[in-house]
């Protein structure tokens, strides 16, 4: 009898921590398009959770938050043990719309970069968070990988596809904060 190995079936959340919450949930909510479910305090540290597809990212106010002062850069590699958060985006139309949004609040440099079976586009949140927004790339050949380059599972591009495309053909719930 083959016993199934145990694990999880997704991640839940990515906890971040942001200087002002309100700044934080306008950029996510207003640029990139989460929505907030819920969010706590005063009585409680400020927290507030935003939704992505099927991630919540909750995220928690500390005033005075300023990563620079513990040593950390903005260079990839040397931001913390969280690099970056990547964002999946159904079709190379919302990575554009995203982009627009993202060139209009000075957040991206606007270019948008093929990464294996992804398109790629870079931004910096108000606390200097990396962050990107990433599509399927359909001109991906899979034959350039490089020497060295090892394919574990031989359903990868189809399961990058799948990720990309939200997992889910399900439509989206309405975004952004009650006003």
């Amino acid at each position: 009898m083959v016993t199934q190995a145990i694990g999880p079936c997704g991640i839940s959340h990515v906890a971040v921590v942001t200087a002002d919450l309100d700044r934080f949930r306008t950029f996510y909510e207003d640029v990139i398009g989460l929505r907030t479910t819920v969010v706590f305090g005063p009585a409680h540290a400020r927290e507030a959770v935003l939704v992505a597809g099927s991630v919540m990212i909750q995220a928690f106010e500390i005033a005075g938050y300023d990563p620079a002062a513990h040593g950390w850069s903005s260079a990839m590699f040397e931001r913390g043990r969280l690099d970056h958060l990547g964002f999946a985006v159904p079709d190379v139309a919302a990575l554009t719309t995203i982009r627009d949004r993202l060139l209009a609040a000075d957040a991206s440099s606007g270019d948008i970069r093929p990464l294996g079976p992804m398109l790629s586009l870079r931004f910096a949140d108000p606390d200097g968070l990396q962050g990107e927004i990433n599509c399927f790339n359909a001109d991906f050949d899979p034959s350039m990988l490089r020497d060295g380059d090892e394919i574990v599972d031989p359903d990868w591009v189809e399961r990058a596809r799948q990720v990309l495309h939200g997992g889910s053909t399900h439509p989206s719930p309405p975004r952004g904060r009650p006003r």
